[in-house]
Parts: C-alpha cells; sequence; structure tokens
C-alpha cells in the first residue's frame, strides 16, 4: 500500500505537483514553451508515472509481505494453544502436565450426581500420573479419586477408586451414553476408556482389586471436557494404539 506522495517515483510526484498548481506552470519553466510543447511533455509524464507505478508496486508488494502482520496463533500463550486442541501439544510430556493439572481442577467442580435412596454422589480426581508401561513408548496411566456420598446435604461417606491402565491400550472418546443424573437432572457428561482386547483396566475400589474392559471420567463442563479429551488423545496418538471409536 503506497501510503504518502513521498513514497511515490519521482516521475509521478512531479506530475502530481503539476496538476495540484492547477496551471501554474511557471515555476516548472513551461511559460517557455508552446501549448503543444508543453502538452507532449506532461502526456510524456503520464506515461512514465504510470510505467514507474506498475514497477514500484512490483518491487513494494513483497516487501510489505514480508512485514504482514503475523497470525495471533503464532503468539499465543501455550496454555490458549493447549485449550484450542491437540496442536498445542508439542510432545506427550506437554500432555501429561496439563491433564496431571487440569483432571483435578475440572472433576472438583462436578456437580453431585443422583445415587440410589436418595444419595447424592461425587467423583473427584485426587492425582492423575503418567509412567512407563511395558511397551516401548508406551504410557501407564494412574489415577486416584475419591468417591464421596451425601445424603440431605451432608457427607455420610468418602470412598476411593484407583484405575491403571496403558493408554496405548484403549481407545478414548466422548461419553455419550451416560446413565448418571446430576441433581439437576441433566445427564452425565465425561470420558470413556475402553479396552482394545480383554480387560485391560486395573481397577481397586477401596482397596478391593478387580478388573473391567473399560473405566471413565465425569467431567460435566463442556469446554473442560472437550479439552481434557484432546489432551488424552494427543497422547495416545504419540504412543500409538486403538483409535478412538
Amino acid at each position: 500500500m503506497i501510503d504518502s506522495i513521498a513514497a511515490l517515483p519521482l516521475a509521478c510526484r512531479s506530475l502530481l505537483q503539476i496538476v495540484s498548481q492547477r496551471g501554474r506552470l511557471k515555476a516548472y519553466g513551461f511559460h517557455e514553451m508552446d501549448n503543444s510543447l508543453k502538452t507532449a511533455l506532461l502526456d510524456a509524464l503520464v506515461v512514465a508515472c504510470l510505467a514507474s507505478v506498475l514497477l514500484f508496486a512490483s518491487a513494494v508488494s513483497p516487501v510489505e509481505q514480508a512485514f504482514a502482520r503475523p497470525k495471533l496463533g503464532n503468539f499465543m500463550p501455550k496454555d490458549l494453544q493447549s485449550a484450542a486442541g491437540d496442536a498445542g501439544f508439542a510432545s506427550k510430556e506437554d500432555a501429561e502436565a496439563y491433564l496431571a493439572k487440569a483432571l483435578p481442577n475440572a472433576t472438583a467442580n462436578n456437580p453431585k450426581y443422583r445415587g440410589e435412596a436418595g444419595a447424592l454422589t461425587q467423583w473427584v480426581t485426587k492425582e492423575l500420573t503418567f509412567t512407563p508401561s511395558k511397551n516401548p513408548n508406551g504410557v501407564l496411566v494412574h489415577m486416584s479419586e475419591e468417591v464421596l456420598e451425601f445424603r440431605n446435604g451432608v457427607r455420610t461417606s468418602t470412598g476411593s477408586h484407583e484405575v491403571q491402565f496403558q493408554i496405548e491400550d484403549v481407545a478414548i472418546s466422548e461419553l455419550k451414553d451416560s446413565t448418571d443424573l446430576t441433581e439437576a437432572g441433566e445427564q452425565g457428561q465425561g470420558i470413556i476408556f475402553r479396552c482394545a482386547s480383554g480387560k485391560c483396566v486395573a481397577h481397586k475400589w477401596n482397596g478391593v482389586d478387580s478388573s473391567a474392559d473399560w473405566t471413565d471420567l465425569s467431567i460435566q463442563d463442556p469446554a473442560l471436557c472437550a479439552k481434557i479429551l484432546s489432551a488424552f488423545q494427543a497422547l495416545k496418538r504419540a504412543v500409538g494404539g486403538p483409535s478412538p471409536t
């Protein structure tokens, strides 16, 4: 873009100055010339100006492009990039660090869910850790959560639940068919981990070991659920294994 007359080629600046004088041609020595010669010189100057503008534009455009304003995404803080999706995680370590912090915070803000005989239950993840699995580049996921039960607004019990699985052994997707209902009657939201084969998930309910072919997480906030799902899937792709279903 041409921002000022000073940026124009000399011929064009001269023409603009002549035109701006509205016939006061003495300043340029034109009073000594006859009308036909003046006209010829002005015509030549116009042609020269147009040619110069074309050359000037072709030369400036690459410079303007080189100094074009960069996209906002190039300078987004890492936390914002992570919130935008998988592209925000430069490595599996980045995804692990995000999850270890985000998941406990997200579940701490979960509502209570309807249980049996009028009880309300809340699942709160206390810790999420990642260690190498037995497979090359694999990741062993370990989650610890509290299971809180409430009656008449008072906590009546606190249980424990621990889950462990290799992320390369599971498919990770949004939980769409939960039978849990919040205290307000909304369907539960979250993430489900399904084994590609066998019972690959180790559970420990109040100290008692068991195994299953799936486990899930309750994350009622839709935006947080989507971000955490994206991070788990990014980690999953970094190590390989079954695709989400």
